[in-house]
């Protein structure tokens, strides 16, 4: 189910480059990635589920960031699973329907495969604590 994607890529028919170039593959950990990252840039996302809270910044460079992405590849075509953590204050449906529309439109951009679905679980919700403040004694 977690093929990679592999793609013959032929030159354009000129008179330049009439060879074929080679094969394309890219790794499933690859399109997780672009759609953690990307899931992570939209507002109302404070993580990904089974990821511990931090910074976008914080998370780049870790294997960890595409923990809560699961990606099918099956001819060319991606399903994806991303678990999230929301802010409470959102509207969790517009939050999901967001990530669902610029995940989709990012590995399809970035990859020029076809994505067939992006299933979104909300898996926890994060708030801010209002800091408490002490009352003076005496």
């Amino acid at each position: 189910m977690n093929e990679e994607y592999r793609e013959e890529t032929r030159p354009e028919e000129t008179k330049e480059s009439p060879e074929v170039l080679g094969e394309i593959t890219i790794a499933p950990d690859i399109i997780a990635t672009l759609a953690a990252i990307t899931t992570m840039k939209v507002p109302g996302v404070t993580g990904m589920a089974g990821v511990p809270a931090a910074s976008l910044s914080a998370l780049i460079g870790k294997r960890e960031l595409n923990k809560g992405v699961k990606v099918e590849v099956k001819d060319k075509t991606v399903h994806l699973e991303i678990a999230i953590v929301a802010d409470i204050d959102s509207v969790l449906i517009d939050v999901a329907r967001q990530i669902q529309r610029e995940v989709k439109n990012v590995v399809e951009t970035k990859t020029g495969m076809t994505v067939t679905k992006v299933d979104i679980n909300i898996r926890d919700v994060s708030y801010k604590e209002e800091p408490k403040e002490e009352v003076p004694q005496g």
